[in-house]
């Protein structure tokens, strides 16, 4: 029991305590719990109410974890960390430490404890890896990510100095992430830049780092399907596919672009062609009513290229496409054309059965015209009234199925 004494001060205040018994060295000593495995710690009042109970708990925690050594699996283990210090990490059981029990993982490495979500692990940052961005790559909304990919592919395409870039793999310059809107030097390269798209550095910006990720993928002619690693397997594809891809996006409204439209030159070496009413009044004639023309101009005159513009619609879609088709099936697609480059205008064009054809009906020569379906690959060709009103769709939500 203890004593209650009482002292007066100098100042003559009073002042009590409680004092030990003179005999309190002969008192029982309390009883200390033993280590009974993980569960040390945690409800140690039922532990010494109920010992057998949990001292069997404890020898199955221990034996789950280290065998059928037990206790002295954990004795094993501490030597270990005596001897070699915490090299590498060490898993942390309730009770020991301070871990987080069932909601996550504990590690001790390099003597600091250190908790991490069992759920979202990640490894991601600029280097990639298969984190917490990987892992919520399903649960992205389809029909947003297809919009920012669309515009991702424009913000792209519309800048040559970006695409020049991009192309010269950093060479020119610090690469440039459209998702985030910076520049870091952790991406040196085009696979560094497509590992951090894939596994940007925050989980909030993924859906827009995967549209950008693929839009890059369409420009470099790689397989935005294959997840990037190390390996850089995903920039192997055949060059019809990439080819494909490219030209599955479309300028919307629907765009038939055609060349070789000049007419000649005006005395003041300004160059004159066909103008609007006169396309249109071509256009016609040949079955395609629903086009309207757009001649392009620069400032030393006729450009020799038109624009035709169909409705913002499936109709509008597949006219555009019978155009297009309609020039293909004479060789003058956009094949065609291209064999023709690069092209200088001169007093031998009237004789190039390929620029000029002899009309027997009527005893004239007439220009040779080639029009192709614009896509993509022709955003810089379009002029710029036309560029900020454009936007990029893929011909395959236009096209009738079966």
């Amino acid at each position: 029991m203890l004593e209650r004494r009482t002292i007066v001060l100098a100042d003559g205040s009073v002042r009590s305590y409680f004092a030990l018994p003179h005999d309190y060295q002969d008192l029982p000593a309390f009883p200390r719990p033993e280590f009974r495995g993980p569960l040390h710690g945690l409800g140690f009042e039922r532990q010494q109410q109920f010992p057998d109970h949990w001292n069997s708990v404890g020898d199955n925690a221990m034996k789950r974890k280290f065998g059928d050594d037990g206790k002295d699996g954990m004795d094993r283990l501490r030597q270990q960390v005596l001897e070699h210090g915490n090299a590498g990490a060490i898993p942390v059981q309730p009770g020991m430490g301070t871990g987080t029990g069932t909601s996550g993982l504990s590690m001790v490495r390099g003597g600091e404890e250190m908790n991490r979500p069992a759920k979202y692990m990640r490894t991601g940052g600029f280097e990639g890896g298969a984190g917490t961005s990987r892992i919520k790559h399903n649960e992205v909304d389809q029909s947003a990510l297809k919009k920012s990919f669309l515009n991702m592919v424009k913000s792209i395409y519309d800048s040559s100095s970006l695409k020049r870039n991009y192309f010269a793999d950093g060479k020119q310059g610090r690469l440039q992430c459209l998702a985030c809107n910076r520049t870091s030097k952790d991406c040196p390269d085009m696979h560094s830049l497509i590992m951090h798209a894939y596994n940007p550095d925050s989980a909030d910006s993924l859906m827009e780092h995967l549209a950008f990720h693929k839009a890059l993928c369409v420009l470099m002619g790689w397989n935005y399907l294959t997840p990037p690693d190390h390996s850089k397997s995903y920039q192997i594809l055949s060059a019809g596919e990439a080819t494909a891809n490219r030209d599955d996006l479309i300028l919307w409204p629907p765009l038939v672009i055609i060349h070789n439209t000049i007419t000649g030159k005006r005395d003041d070496g300004r160059m004159e062609g066909l103008g609007n009413k006169a396309m249109d009044s071509y256009l016609r004639g040949i079955g395609f009513p629903g086009g309207k023309a757009k001649a392009l101009y620069s400032r030393d005159g006729h450009l020799g290229v038109t624009l035709v513009k169909f409705a913002s619609d499936q109709s509008g879609f597949m006219e555009a496409m019978r155009l297009a088709e309609y020039f293909e099936k004479e060789n003058h697609g956009r094949n065609g054309w291209a064999r023709l480059q690069p092209l200088t205008l001169g007093k031998d064009d009237e004789n190039n059965p390929d620029l000029f054809k002899f009309d027997h009906r009527t005893g004239e020569k007439k220009r040779v015209f080639y029009g192709y379906l614009g896509t993509v690959n022709d955003l810089e060709k379009v002029d710029f009234d036309f560029r900020k009103k454009i936007t990029i769709a893929s011909r395959l939500d236009y096209k009738p199925s079966g």
